[in-house]
């Protein structure tokens, strides 16, 4: 009888436009491909009345606690309990929880996969599946201490500290929250309290799952449990455009322009190194993909014209990649990996970015990887003349490519997926042997 395999998140798999649904969808893909679409299972929180996605594998409905249920646990649980976190409590309660009992109790799967802490609160002791898995993302603890640290420097940004979890929230919290008096506060709590909670959490699974190699090595520290490895996410197939770098030459930023860390880093990057580049080179263009760009953007933008230019949303970015002389990352807080640099390194483009748009990603700093690195945006004018040099530019595009083949190509993911769930290819049946007499 095959195996069953069953993964529960409050995130929907599609569409893959982010770090965290390339791994959910990777890992959904990669258990429907070993185990059978009719053997895969995918609970997904949502609303009663929400319109459910397509996906692949059999979906199913996990109802969303309401806001009465939300603010309750909230109350009831958050001040009395130093151990639980506001994120366990926006999907907390036992209405949830007899949910995922429920289920796990009627298909009792092989393979259990949680999403984050949030979910895998939930996973019940019994009974239990040959191998249960947490996915943790990234480090909860170590995003809002980060967030914390640019706030303290940098009081013109407009944080939103619950990033894409805002969903989760009730409107009423959403709107408070994003006051300065009141996240400061809130994020220091959260921050030791869930750092508390990654590490116990852990014990409670056979393997946990980060996407930062550098993440993985503290929470073995914090958990004292070696069960804790690096992912990778999976990405759609591409196929690399043929290259054919623009003349004049041609920059590219892409994210979307109504995240604080992608606002940021495009708004330092044409203050600190833009003004330089078009010194040195009369001729250069930035392409900046992506939408909703803000007023200091936008007042950015005006100041460099002809030399910067909105693009907006794209729909073909093979064609934006495959003229791009270089694309650029120069991000200075955020967490998670950047797709945005897996897709480039996908295509062979030559990136410039910075240790934060790198992190989770092993490369060279040096740029033997397809990728020159530096936090010093001062110095990219420089970084960028290397990749002007047609012969550069060609040797980076190669080994661009040759990283992401050898670190996060289909081949080598699913491989590092067959490890971390213990199955491996199916059996492919031959012939059917020939009926007597035939």
């Amino acid at each position: 009888m095959p195996e069953t395999a069953l993964i529960v998140s409050a995130t929907s798999p599609v569409p893959v436009d982010n770090g965290k649904r390339v791994v959910l969808h990777g890992l959904l893909e990669y258990l429907v491909e070993r185990l059978g679409e009719p053997n895969v299972h995918y609970a997904l929180v949502d609303s009663p009345d929400g319109v459910r996605p397509e996906f692949p594998g059999v979906p199913h409905r996990l109802v969303r606690p309401s806001t009465v249920q939300q603010l309750a646990t909230l109350a009831r649980r958050v001040p009395t309990d130093r151990a639980y976190t506001v994120q366990e409590a926006m999907l907390g309660g036992r209405a949830l929880r007899d949910q995922v009992h429920d289920l796990v109790a009627r298909l009792r799967p092989d393979i259990e996969v949680y999403d984050t802490l949030r979910m895998g609160q939930h996973a019940p002791a019994a009974p239990r599946g040959r191998r249960r898995v947490l996915y943790l993302d990234d480090l909860f603890s170590v995003r809002y201490d980060r967030i914390l640290s640019v706030d303290a420097e940098r009081r013109d940004l407009d944080i939103n500290p619950l990033g894409e979890f805002a969903s989760n929230v009730p409107a009423v919290l959403r709107g408070v929250i994003r006051y300065r008096a009141v996240y400061r506060p809130v994020l220091r709590m959260e921050r030791d309290r869930i750092r508390r909670a990654e590490a116990r959490i852990v014990r409670d699974f056979d393997t946990s799952l980060l996407v930062n190699g550098d993440e993985v090595e503290r929470l073995r520290r914090l958990s004292g449990s070696d069960a804790v490895r690096v992912v990778h996410g999976m990405l759609p197939p591409v196929d690399p455009p043929v290259r054919a770098p623009a003349t004049p030459p041609e920059l590219v930023f892409l994210g979307r322009l109504n995240i604080p860390h992608n606002d940021d880093a495009i708004c330092a990057f044409l203050r600190t190194a833009f003004g330089e580049i078009v010194r040195r080179h009369p001729d250069v263009r930035l392409r900046i993909v992506g939408r909703d760009p803000s007023e200091t953007l936008l007042a950015l933008v005006e100041r460099f014209r002809p030399h910067a230019v909105l693009e907006g949303f794209v729909a073909d970015l093979d064609e934006v990649f495959a003229t791009a002389t270089a694309s650029l990352a120069p991000l200075r807080f955020g967490s998670g990996v950047k797709i945005k640099m897996l897709d480039a390194m996908a295509r062979g483009l030559p990136t410039v970015a910075t240790t934060v748009s790198v992190e989770g990603i092993p490369v060279d700093a040096d740029g033997a990887d397809g990728c020159a690195v530096s936090d010093d945006l001062a110095a990219w004018p420089d970084l960028v003349d290397e990749l002007l040099d047609p012969t550069v530019n060609a040797q980076r595009s190669k080994a661009a490519l040759a990283f992401f083949d050898r670190t996060y190509s289909r081949d080598v993911v699913t491989a590092q997926y067959d490890d971390i769930f213990g199955l491996g290819a199916p059996e492919v049946s031959g012939p059917p042997a020939p009926r007597p007499g035939a």
